[in-house]
């Protein structure tokens, strides 16, 4: 490990804040210390643990929201003894700030050999706190969002009907709508359609909705409406 820093110029103060910008799965799993993997494809990190390493030595806890309760379940199952290094696996959309509050001690002191690994979509979702404590890794690469299912310029309320009652039935994740909110607004540009301020409001009031975790097909049903041709 001190020969990659030394070839990377990276002291060790410098890493105690900032990972390499070359880097990739096999430097995190030699890394041996917890960190944060800032990553917009979950699943991936998800399979690559499961497929490098012990299942007896790998705890993944995913949530939408991790919440309290989720951390106390972590803190008991990171107490449980061990003679080998073991990886907890945290992925969260979002992390709640009594949730982080509560991970910030046994993030300072980890019981021994458990190595934590916070993975989040974006940097800010966490608090400074956290992440001056834990080196960053940043592996998000940009990605082109599919195209909104629906044909917005032949929009009519049968179409809607069908559609939200699929979101509703598929107990669709606040995640999964604010991509929903950006592929419609990516498709109202394509399609060089004019958004009046009293429909701008209703995006406002749609990602407000999901902030505070109201269903994603309730918070998605007033914008299609408001774009269906009269």
């Amino acid at each position: 490990m001190q020969e990659y820093y030394k070839e990377n110029n990276i002291t060790e103060s410098q890493n105690r804040f900032h990972a390499p910008n070359k880097i990739n799965h096999e430097f995190i799993s030699t890394f041996k210390k917890s960190c944060i993997i800032i990553t917009n494809d979950f699943q991936k990190e998800i399979n690559y643990l499961k497929n490098t390493h012990d299942r007896e030595f790998l705890k993944i806890f995913e949530e939408e929201e991790l919440k309290i309760n989720h951390v106390h379940e972590i803190i008991q199952e990171a107490h449980i003894a061990t003679h080998k290094d073991t990886i907890v696996a945290i992925f969260a959309y979002s992390y709640n700030k009594f949730a982080q509050n509560a991970l910030l001690k046994i993030l300072e002191e980890p019981p021994p050999h458990i190595i934590f690994m916070l993975h989040i979509d974006t940097r800010n979702k966490l608090m400074p706190t956290i992440l001056s404590r834990l080196v960053v890794f940043n592996k998000k690469n940009k990605k082109n969002l599919e195209d909104f299912e629906l044909d917005i310029t032949r929009l009519n309320i049968p179409v809607i009907y069908n559609y939200i009652k699929k979101l509703e039935k598929e107990n669709t994740t606040h995640e999964k709508g604010r991509i929903i909110l950006a592929q419609i607004l990516q498709c109202i540009a394509q399609n060089n359609i004019f958004l009046n301020e009293e429909k701008l409001e209703r995006f406002d009031l749609a990602i407000k909705a999901l902030h505070s975790k109201q269903s994603v097909h309730f918070a998605i049903l007033p914008i299609l409406l408001s774009l269906v041709k009269r």
